[in-house]
């Protein structure tokens, strides 16, 4: 595979404006009810409808366009996803820790509306692939570094290093251990697979193809970490996630696919739960 990086040019401001309209909507569909979500929705579609009017008199962005389609496909997603967790949990309200679990099966939700508007425009994600393990990617920076590696090397690397870390904050001897492992296993297969495919797969793929491979990384991966908060993080707790959400975008870009990323989350998310972070 080559090393050829997607590059494509934008107006000024064209980046931000996308970025601040990203983070409006996720932030927005998690801090406030039900109704100002669908309120939010419904101005979204105003909008959509006001810059095509005016794209015909005026020159108006289609990418700015398009990220307000994004935004509008998010909101119905959330709120699809949300609302059918909720109900799960309610009626799991006995048994917590598998509420959680089988609450994370109304990501398929969030994912469903990206996958029909990606059949409806015939367009085919970048990163919705197997992926190369054998790419090479560069520390520190990704993309750039003094240091480059193989994906499976500098994923094992990496690995290592978190499993040392959180194992000084995992309990070993509380009872149930073996419990909580099949909780952590089934919790992070379930949230690894459907989130990548979300946020990397189509959410990613996107901005990348609309503004590059660095400005739609920080797009994505910024509106990720932010996404977590309804999961009871807090906002910079949340945005230490999209830094760690920006590293997983570039392993997507750099590998060309979700294997090696959906693999990386999987045990970051096993390690949250064994420690704690997560049920």
């Amino acid at each position: 595979m080559g090393e050829k990086s997607l590059q494509v040019t934008n107006r000024p401001g064209e980046h931000i404006t996308c970025l601040i309209i990203m983070i409006a909507t996720i932030v927005w569909v998690q801090w406030t009810s039900f109704l100002l979500s669908v309120a939010w929705g419904i101005g979204l579609i105003l909008l959509i409808y006001t810059l095509f009017k005016l794209r015909r008199v005026r020159k108006i962005s289609i990418l700015i366009i398009d990220t307000a389609i994004v935004a509008l496909i998010i909101v119905i997603g959330y709120l699809l996803y949300h609302s059918s967790g909720e109900i799960i949990k309610n009626g799991l309200a006995s048994h917590d820790a598998w509420a959680v679990i089988l609450s994370r099966l109304s990501l398929i939700l969030f994912v469903l509306p990206f996958a029909l508007a990606a059949m409806l425009t015939k367009k085919k994600p970048l990163y919705l692939a197997k992926g190369s393990w054998g790419t090479t990617i560069y520390f520190p920076w990704i993309f750039k570094g003094p240091v480059q590696d193989p994906i499976w090397r500098f994923m094992l690397i990496f690995l290592v290093v978190v499993c040392s870390i959180f194992s000084f904050f995992i309990d070993w001897g509380q009872p149930q251990f073996l419990v909580l492992i099949g909780y952590a296993l089934s919790f992070a297969l379930i949230n690894a697979v459907l989130e990548e495919l979300l946020w990397r797969g189509y959410i990613l793929s996107h901005f990348v193809s609309g503004f590059g491979e660095l400005k739609g990384l920080v797009i994505a991966g910024v509106t990720f970490g932010l996404y977590h908060h309804h999961l009871g993080f807090s906002w910079p707790v949340c945005l230490l996630f999209s830094i760690f959400g920006i590293m997983m975008g570039g392993v997507a870009i750099r590998s060309r696919g979700l294997a090696p990323v959906m693999v990386m989350h999987f045990v970051m998310n096993v390690l949250f739960v064994l420690s704690g972070m997560i049920l």
